[in-house]
């Protein structure tokens, strides 16, 4: 059996706001020996990790028991200098941002951090200094003793390929220091869009130039090009037109069915008498709800929906300009929506199961398909996406029949999806609003063999 170095920073037991990335990691080395390659993870230490990061003991259950693992530390010199940067951040922002409550403050992090209003000439300064120290990412301090546990698995397992994803970029940059030093063959796996991320901070010119240069070396370093969608990949053919364009493919995320306890079957309609939608996930930047908030609010005073015949759960945290327990007070909303706080992952599974139908907030990008969506499509329910309509979160839903899609910026839109949805419930028709067969396109099972195969003629060439 071939095997495969696979670098990943995120991994089990990182849970909450980091469980998109390692979750598609460890499904992808969880399916990959059955298809005839064995997985190397190289990972950090879960000391190792930032405070920002909560960890999930029970996604360690999930980590096949014969898995070869590489843990390492992370060199954190630069620890106290960015802190000391944070805290001037916040000092700044804290005259002009509205105050949130203290249940609401959750540290995101530098992977999920949110659009910074405009700096004056001395931050810009300041952050133009520290910003070389942060190259590609807050998390270069693992490029050295992750490169050379790389090398450690090569001298020990001497694998055949090597299968880096980012964010962190540092991941990618990892990936193509081994294949220099390796000379195997090197996958990159793009989660998100690393220059054109719209969720991208506002950097230093010298930062941006920077990373623009690195983006490109992986480009043209690596032997294939992973995008996680349809739409970043062309974007990846058109901004690299010297690099051929079979370089590049798609890998989307995939559902496991074992996660739901059961072989993919639609889970059925919730037994309540209670409309239920849920979302769960993290709730930062553009991925805001008040406009989903307001539209229901406008069905509810329209009497489009019965108030005692529907309930709304966010499930998770939020970083949000400001307080949504006190927007949901003001808004006479309170008694239908329900703040739930980060749950583990399984458990935000069950609630999804019990739920009628499932609510996806992809604001602001065109490119990009939250990991979400893949949970959700595993539990067989209606969902309801409100995501730019030439998305492509909105291009996967229409083209699978995964439920409604209604514009972000359009509150009366996302109202009528709404008031469609909460009908087809009250006659018992949600199930004709989707495809059933559609769904098991998305088995990650399905996507690893696609993976693997690419693995299999990329190390023969």
């Amino acid at each position: 059996m071939k095997r495969v170095l696979m670098i990943a920073y995120l991994f089990p037991p990182v849970g909450g706001i980091g469980v998109a990335g390692s979750q598609r990691v460890l499904k992808f080395a969880k399916y990959l020996p059955g298809n005839g390659w064995q997985p190397i993870i190289l990972s950090i230490k879960e000391e190792s990790y930032e405070s920002y990061f909560s960890t999930d003991p029970s996604l360690l259950k999930k980590i096949p028991a014969d898995s070869l693992i590489v843990r390492t530390s992370v060199i954190r010199w630069l620890t106290g200098l960015l802190e000391l940067k944070g805290r001037l951040q916040g000092t700044s922002r804290s005259s002009s941002a509205p105050t949130r409550s203290t249940s609401e403050q959750s540290n995101a992090g530098p992977l999920l951090s949110t659009p910074q209003p405009k700096k004056s000439f001395y931050h810009r300064l300041k952050d133009g200094i520290t910003d070389l120290f942060e190259v590609p990412d807050e998390e270069m301090g693992w490029i050295i003793p992750g490169t050379l546990g790389g090398l450690s698995a090569f001298s020990r397992y001497r694998f055949d390929a090597i299968f880096s994803t980012g964010r962190p970029w540092t991941a990618l940059v990892i990936g193509v220091l081994l294949r220099r030093l390796t000379g195997k063959p090197l996958i990159v796996d793009f989660r998100d869009p690393w220059m054109t991320n719209p969720f991208r901070l506002d950097y230093s010119p010298m930062r941006n130039r920077i990373e623009s240069w690195l983006e490109r070396v992986v480009i043209e370093q690596a032997n294939v090009v992973v995008a996680n969608t349809h739409e970043l990949q062309e974007e990846f053919v058109k901004r690299f037109p010297m690099q051929p364009s079979e370089k590049f493919m798609t890998l989307l995320n995939g559902f496991d069915a074992e996660d739901f306890g059961r072989v993919f079957e639609p889970a059925g309609r919730s037994s309540s008498r209670v409309f239920t939608m849920t979302h769960t996930g993290f709730l930062y930047g553009k991925r805001d709800p008040m406009n989903f908030l307001e539209a229901l609010r406008l069905c509810l005073e329209q009497q489009r929906i019965a108030r005692d015949k529907v309930r709304v759960l966010l499930i998770g945290s939020a970083e949000l300009p400001y307080s949504l327990s006190d927007y949901l007070r003001v808004s006479g909303l309170a008694d239908v929506v329900s703040l739930q706080g980060h749950v583990p992952y399984q458990q935000s599974l069950d609630y999804l199961q019990q739920s009628d139908v499932l609510l996806l907030l992809q604001p602001g990008t065109k490119t990009q398909v939250p990991s979400k969506l893949f949970d959700y499509i595993g539990v067989g329910k209606p969902i309801l996406g409100i995501s730019p309509l030439d998305g492509a979160t909105s291009h996967l839903m229409v083209k699978h029949r995964l439920g409604a899609v209604a514009d972000p910026e359009n509150i009366q839109g996302i109202g009528h999806a709404l008031a469609t949805l909460y009908e087809a419930w009250h006659n018992g028709a949600l199930d004709a609003l989707v495809d059933s067969q559609e769904f098991q396109r998305f088995d990650v099972r399905n996507v690893t063999a696609t993976l693997a195969s690419r693995l299999s003629t990329t190390a023969a060439s």
